[in-house]
């Protein structure tokens, strides 16, 4: 369920396990929000926009039954109900359908490297034919999504690797970027 006051968007997640869509219904889709100190996973249903438009139509965001992790340390819980604001949120994972098909163009893929707090992020970016991605991801909304992309960060004493069809990224938070593919020069994450 979604709704939406001012600037405030209320996604209530569900955990797995649940009976899937109603017929009739639009799909659910997976949904992890990466926050500056914890993962919060669900699934939600959209409504008709894509979940871009919507994390970019926002700036704080009600998370509702959300199953929340605690990075680096770990230990879960389900959390009833959880403020989250843009400026707090890193990555949002999606998993599932693909957006409204009627608002793609036509777009040049670029391979792009960002580390954003705790996160190193791999993937492609889409911009016009002929844009410089760099000025593609400057020229965005401040949630950017980039298609085939991977998340690296440390848990406990690990590092993560976690791959997605599409992360959406917050621009604003962004340390660093480099056009490019993941390689050993990307993984400088913060120690525990």
């Amino acid at each position: 369920m979604i709704g939406s006051i001012g600037t405030r968007l209320r996604l209530v997640l569900r955990q797995p396990g649940f009976a899937g869509p109603l017929e009739g219904e639009l799909p659910e889709i997976e949904f992890v929000a990466y926050s500056t100190s914890e993962r919060l996973s669900g699934r939600i249903r959209l409504d008709s926009a894509r979940l871009t438009d919507m994390l970019n139509a926002h700036r704080e965001f009600v998370l509702v039954d959300a199953l929340a992790e605690r990075l680096p340390d770990g230990g879960t819980m389900v959390v009833p109900e959880i403020l989250l604001r843009r400026h707090e949120l890193a990555l949002v994972r999606i998993g599932g359908p693909r957006g409204d098909r009627t608002r793609r163009i036509k777009t040049t893929r670029h391979h792009l490297v960002a580390r954003t707090g705790r996160y190193i992020v791999a993937g492609r970016i889409h911009s016009s034919l002929g844009q410089d991605p760099l000025a593609a991801l400057r020229a965005r909304d401040p949630m950017v999504p980039l298609t085939d992309a991977v998340i690296l960060f440390r848990s406990g004493s690990d590092i993560v690797e976690e791959g997605s069809g599409t992360i959406v990224v917050n621009r604003d938070l962004v340390e660093w970027v480099r056009e490019g593919e993941l390689d050993s020069r990307s993984i400088d994450l913060p120690p525990l």
